[in-house]
């Protein structure tokens, strides 16, 4: 069972006993979901390890290498598949720079972020009415995140992309937007905490993000109201105002435009 999203491809499978091999196209990030004895794997060029697997287990693989597993039992995993696009976007919003280089960890190494991540994933993949696309997307997106910051390598990342925010300024301004997020925001005012002009701020904020500050600024609000909407009661209005948004309709207009839903389609799914 697998679907495909703009960010990247997610999938739970129930693996037989046997060998199977990832291409080196793009880079995978495997959790295996239970425990399984005399697991052997191998990354690259690297040599095979063998090794009993706990749940949570995860193999990180860069679109550099090639990966191969050999199962001795059948076996539960959620298998992420990144385009490298995908994953240079999300570094550029993180570290505001796409210079990161992805470490995988030593084969079994546990990953408890990870293993929830693989859970929620096979509870969504499985569901009889079928997965809702948006928010696998988003757990394929906190799971990028959490890779980024646990498996990269950034010790040659610029101060500044070139027409872009210096790396301290695009931090700073992801936290400011992230805390306030609840209240009306200006591009003036953001251009003010990055003492730029509103025109200088507007292109080196889209260079540094690869989209204008409206649209990053909806995008962590749209993703704010389906946390909300997942993780309680809150009625919808109270949801949107949580959000930023100004009404319920405002919210409900931008998640069926952005998101291909409503609040209420997406609160039913879950």
């Amino acid at each position: 069972m697998a679907i495909a999203t703009r960010r990247g491809t997610a999938a739970y499978s129930l693996s037989p006993p046997g060998p199977y091999t990832f291409p080196a196209s793009h880079h995978v990030v495997y959790v295996g979901l239970d425990f399984a004895p005399g697991t052997c794997a191998r990354l690259g060029d690297g040599k095979t390890e063998r090794y009993d697997a706990p749940a949570g287990a995860i193999i990180v693989k860069p679109a550099r290498l090639k990966a191969r597993l050999h199962l001795s039992e059948a076996r539960e995993s959620s298998i992420i598949v990144y385009p490298d696009n995908s994953l240079k976007e999300l570094a550029r919003q993180q570290f505001g720079t796409e210079q990161v280089e992805l470490k995988p960890p030593p084969l079994g190494t546990l990953d408890h972020t990870a293993l929830r991540i693989g859970q929620l994933l096979k509870a969504e993949l499985t569901k009889k009415q079928g997965a809702a696309e948006f928010y696998v997307e988003r757990l394929i997106d906190i799971l990028g995140v959490h890779i980024l910051h646990a498996y990269t390598s950034r010790d040659r990342e610029p101060q500044q992309l070139k027409g872009g925010l210096t790396r301290k300024a695009a931090r700073n301004l992801e936290h400011f937007l992230r805390a306030n997020l609840a209240r009306k925001i200006s591009v003036g005012e953001l251009a003010t905490l990055a003492n730029l002009s509103p025109n200088h701020f507007i292109q080196a904020f889209s260079r540094t993000f690869g989209k204008s500050p409206h649209r990053y600024l909806l995008d962590l609000r749209l993703d704010h109201a389906t946390r909300l909407l997942s993780e309680g009661d809150a009625t919808i209005t109270d949801v949107a105002y949580l959000s930023g948004f100004s009404s319920q309709s405002h919210l409900t207009a931008a998640m069926k435009k952005y998101r291909g839903t409503t609040p209420t389609r997406f609160r039913s799914s879950i």
